[in-house]
């Protein structure tokens, strides 16, 4: 690509010199002939006028006349210089003309009247003023002189400029081929480095980052490259907490039933239990992992109805209760005494609230604060905690699939992160929005709202159905 854009960039001076300098010397060329020619016609009258006092030629001298013109001519260093005199009995004038120069009749008749004509004949420029000398005759002075030899030297110094332009050109070229094209080979050698798995490779910072095409061309590509990395990271990390929540429950649950066969178990009911609680477990965990491939496939049905926000809070919330008091957690909830409409899918908003307070008793110290409440046109749903919060570089991401927060100080609780990932798909699939925040109880805060229900087209009507499609 260097050699492409040099080769280019030259052949573009080349051809740019070649039109300049055809093109100045042609229009210096022309702008020469015409300043020869208009100072030939300034000469031939001054002279002109200066024959009518000298007396070249009489009717009876034609012989003399030819040698007193180059006489004339040497003294006054003129080129060409002719002289024709007419008898006064209209018979053929005496004298002759330049060579190379010829005289219409128009020009002759112009000519003897006393004006001034001039003009090219080939390379020849001449001008002829006619008027009388002393004995009254008729009489025509014509000039001619060559155009100045200006196109040899100029071309010869203009070959020789062409050249050093063309070097210079061909070095600034190289310089500059060479500076654009090297983002270009950076990213190349970058991308076939992604390719084959290094995700770890980067344009580099010592490639130039102009606010322009190959600027944003790196920056664009090291971004890709960050962001790849970072999936793979949260990908493996994610493998590796989903491995953990699948491998402690099969564990339990293996170990109470080789007790169970061995008979080694006192009361067979608490130890069915606990393997039920343990499957239980495992189903939430499959059913989230299903519930988050078909809202990614964009073909989750849901059944949207207006209700009252507070009430199915309330309800959802009162699920919890036992729970929270194993957990030492006290679960406060606040919600309007008038009605707080919203047109979502019940079970749907159930299952968001399920997943915010579920995920707030498990980090909570002591407390979670639930509040519904209505600001701004909207329903808003807020779960905050007690707990230790979340760190300002986790917040942007806490939503993201795959996502385990980099401070974790529960490790017992750690889950895959399923859950805040479903809480978001589901809040934006049925046209709301959900933030995350930090709680004015000291910890993190979920706040999911809603347009109200009155506000919405009533095109969207009660027991409405549809499927995910954003």
């Amino acid at each position: 690509m260097t050699r492409r854009l040099t080769l280019a960039l030259v052949g573009l001076v080349a051809v740019t010199l070649v039109l300049v300098g055809v093109g100045t010397m042609t229009l210096a060329s022309l702008a020469d002939r015409r300043a020869a020619e208009a100072e030939l016609r300034d000469q031939a009258e001054a002279l002109s006028t200066v024959l009518q006092e000298v007396t070249i030629a009489t009717p009876d001298e034609r012989s003399t006349i030819r040698a007193r013109l180059r006489t004339f001519a040497r003294t006054l260093s003129l080129e060409g210089v002719g002289l024709l005199v007419y008898p006064p009995n209209g018979g053929e004038p005496l004298g002759e003309l330049p060579e190379g120069v010829t005289l219409d009749e128009a020009d002759l008749a112009t000519l003897q009247a006393g004006g001034l004509v001039s003009g090219r004949s080939g390379d020849t420029i001449w001008a002829a003023a006619g008027g009388r000398n002393r004995l009254g005759l008729a009489q025509v002075l014509v000039l001619t002189r060559s155009p100045d030899p200006i196109l040899g030297p100029a071309v010869g110094w203009f070959l020789v400029a062409g050249a050093a332009t063309l070097v210079v050109a061909g070095g600034v070229a190289v310089v500059l081929g060479r500076s654009l094209t090297r983002p270009v080979r950076a990213v190349a050698d970058t991308t076939r480095r992604l390719a084959a798995g290094d995700l770890s490779a980067r344009v580099g910072d010592d490639v130039p980052r102009g606010d322009d095409e190959l600027g944003r061309l790196v920056t664009a590509v090291d971004t890709m490259a960050a962001e790849l990395q970072r999936a793979r990271a949260l990908e493996r990390q994610f493998l590796l907490s989903i491995s953990h929540d699948l491998r402690t429950p099969l564990t339990s649950i293996r170990g109470w039933g080789e007790a169970l066969a061995d008979g080694a178990v006192d009361d067979p009911v608490q130890a069915g239990r606990r393997v039920e609680a343990e499957a239980r477990r495992l189903e939430r965990l499959v059913t989230d992992l299903l519930l988050l491939a078909r809202l990614e496939s964009r073909s989750f049905d849901f059944t949207p109805r207006r209700v009252d926000a507070g009430e199915l809070v309330a309800d959802a919330v009162a699920a919890f209760e036992h729970e929270a008091t194993e957990r030492g957690v006290e679960i406060g909830v606040e919600v309007p005494a008038h009605a707080t409409p919203v047109l979502v899918d019940p079970d749907r908003y159930a299952q968001i609230v399920t997943n915010l307070v579920g995920n707030a008793c498990r980090f909570a110290d002591h407390r979670v604060r639930v509040v519904v409440h209505l600001a701004a046109g909207g329903v808003h749903l807020a779960v905050g905690d007690d707990g230790p919060g979340i760190a300002d570089e986790d917040l942007p991401h806490v939503f993201e699939r795959l996502y385990v927060a980099t401070r974790n100080p529960k490790v017992a609780e750690s889950g895959s992160g399923l859950g805040l990932a479903i809480v978001r798909e589901l809040t934006e699939a049925m046209g709301g929005r959900v933030v995350a925040r930090r709680s004015a109880l000291g910890g993190a805060e979920f706040v999911v709202s809603f347009p109200v229900a009155d506000a919405v087209g009533a095109s969207a009507g009660d027991g409405a159905t549809g499927s995910v499609r954003r």
